[in-house]
Formats: C-alpha cells, sequence, structure tokens
C-alpha cells in the first residue's frame, strides 16, 4: 500500500513538472514569435499563456513557468538585456491567478480556467505588466523614453487577455484542467 502511495505521489509530480515545462515553452514561443514590434522592445501574445499557465497550475509552478517562459523568449528574440527584467515581471504577472487559485481551492471551487475571481485577476497583473516594463525601460533608456512607451504596454496584456479568455474556455469545456491536473492539485 505505501509503494502504491509513492509511486503514485511519483507519478504526480512527473507531471506536474512536464505540464510546467509545456507551460514555459508555450509562454516562450508565444512571445519570441507573436510579436509587434515596439521602438524599446516588442509586445506579444505570451501574456495569455502565462495567465493560462498560472490558472491551471499550482503554485510555484506557474510562476516558474512565466518566468522561465518570458525570459527564455527575450533570448532567443535578441533582447538578452531584458531577460532579468522580463522573469522578475512575469514571476509577478502570474502571482495573482496563483493567490486567486489558492483561494479557490479552499473553498473546492478551482475547477474551471475562466470564472469571475480569475477574470478580475487581469486587472492587478496588467498592472504589474504596465508598472514593471515602465520601471525597468526607466532605469535602462531613462525616464523619458518610458512615458513615451508607457502608451504601448497595454496592448499586450490587453491581447493577452483576449487570448486567455478564448483559450481558457475552450479548455474549460474539454475538461482540460481536470484531465491534466489530480484534484489534490487543483
Amino acid at each position: 500500500m505505501q509503494n502504491s502511495k509513492a509511486k503514485q505521489k511519483s507519478t504526480t509530480n512527473v507531471k506536474l513538472i512536464a505540464v510546467t515545462a509545456m507551460f514555459a515553452a508555450l509562454v516562450t514561443v508565444t512571445t519570441a514569435f507573436i510579436k509587434i514590434p515596439t521602438p524599446l522592445g516588442y509586445s506579444h501574445a505570451g501574456d495569455s499563456m502565462i495567465y493560462l499557465g498560472a490558472s491551471i497550475l499550482p503554485a510555484p509552478f506557474g510562476i516558474i513557468a512565466a518566468s522561465i517562459g518570458g525570459a527564455l523568449a527575450d533570448l532567443l528574440s535578441g533582447y538578452a538585456h531584458w531577460a532579468i527584467p522580463t522573469a522578475i515581471i512575469k514571476a509577478f504577472n502570474a502571482l495573482p491567478f496563483i493567490l486567486c487559485g489558492i483561494i479557490l481551492k479552499k473553498k473546492g471551487k478551482n475547477d474551471k480556467i475562466i470564472n469571475i475571481p480569475n477574470l478580475i485577476m487581469i486587472i492587478p497583473t496588467t498592472m504589474v505588466t504596465v508598472g514593471g516594463y515602465f520601471i525597468a525601460n526607466g532605469l535602462m533608456y531613462g525616464w523619458a523614453a518610458a512615458i513615451g512607451e508607457l502608451s504601448l504596454w497595454w496592448l499586450q496584456p490587453s491581447v493577452g487577455a483576449i487570448l486567455y479568455v478564448a483559450l481558457g474556455l475552450g479548455l474549460d469545456a474539454i475538461k482540460f484542467k481536470q484531465k491534466v491536473l489530480p484534484e489534490t492539485l487543483r
């Protein structure tokens, strides 16, 4: 009996690591290859995968996927100087969804990706994106440049939010979260 529980836990851990790696890869690809150039960098569709990963994965795995995926995208895209700021900002992007998931799990209501609390989390994660990149731009390029780019930073989380909702509703329709993660991790 004990050996069976250990084997089940090991299988669960391997599955969780694999799903985390998958989301890190999705963040990387949608960030590095679905992008809109801006004067100081680019906007991208990767935030949608950060929101999805953080709505599906438990702590700290959603944060890890967001951080690694965002930083790898910057490295692959020729923006290596952005990798560390992006890793930090993307970790904080995932945090609202992770905290929301913890609260929903305690209430037994964490089976859906798209729900009212997760939709509300788009607001603080957008503030993290805009504020984080404003500060990073200011420190790296000067505050005048950061102010000049500020209006463009709203594009990225807006596109991410639209894709997140569309993909999340589709994944909820096929009960993706229940199929990928055991109940103990949801």
